[in-house]
């Protein structure tokens, strides 16, 4: 019978480097900043929205510019 040459069974886990384990906590920052800046731009668009309607400015306004008579 042939003897082997390796150990039989589960080899050991791999060594996980440093830099491959600090990658996602970097990626996750930069999505946690996205979504800040995200949710701070839709608040203000909203807050916006919310002045100028109770200022009646909105209604004011025609929603499709007309092109001018021509004489």
């Amino acid at each position: 019978m042939a003897e082997l040459t390796a150990s039989p069974g589960f080899a050991p886990p791999k060594p996980i480097k440093a830099l491959s384990r600090n990658h996602p906590v970097a990626l996750e920052l930069i999505a946690t900043l996205a979504l800040t800046v995200s949710l701070i731009v839709a608040a203000t668009a909203v807050s916006l929205a919310n002045r100028s309607l109770a200022r009646g400015e909105i209604g004011e306004r025609p929603a499709v510019q007309v092109p001018a008579a021509r004489p």
